[in-house]
């Protein structure tokens, strides 16, 4: 059974960091995939703004979204 996750082919500086994650260091892509267009994207966000965005946001979407109860 075939999987539709692609995997991101890391560039060297996110091999040597620490942990292996870089956010710094773009994954590259395939032109034209909406990976590529979506790191962009993320990519013209000023650190400033990513960290405003709290570490359980992805967790909790419904709650900052709608007003759901937070997940535990």
């Amino acid at each position: 059974m075939a999987t539709a996750i692609k995997r991101r082919r890391h560039t060297a500086a996110v091999a040597k960091s620490k942990n292996g994650s870089n956010s710094h260091a773009a994954a590259e892509f395939p032109a034209d995939s909406l990976e590529s267009e979506l790191a962009a994207i993320g990519s013209s966000v000023p650190a400033r703004a990513w960290a405003k965005v709290p570490a359980d946001y992805f967790a909790n979407l419904d709650h900052y979204l709608r007003g759901a109860p937070k997940k535990k």
